[in-house]
């Protein structure tokens, strides 16, 4: 029973930085995930930790594969995820 709550709880993070990343690209594909301003779908997913604890590393996992992955600068890909995941 211990084994299987750790792995849905492994799960529920992984699929929560999965979907975190794909917003990301999205809004990348319009033009507004980068810059000195950006719009960001997936951050509105930072709701979820409020549901289950299991999103927090699911959500600073995405927010800094995704900051890696679109090219930010170093400073937002390191001070973003920390943000995030306060």
């Amino acid at each position: 029973m211990k084994n299987r709550k750790k792995v849905i709880n492994i799960a529920t993070a992984a699929i929560t930085a999965t979907v975190y990343i794909v917003l990301t690209y999205i809004a990348s594909a319009m033009g507004l995930s980068s810059g000195v301003i950006q719009v960001r779908f997936s951050e509105a997913l930072t709701i979820l930790p409020l549901f289950t604890p299991a999103a927090v590393p699911g959500l600073f996992l995405g927010c800094l594969l995704s900051n890696i992955l679109t090219g930010c600068a170093l400073w937002d890909v390191v001070f973003g995820s920390l943000a995030t995941l306060l």
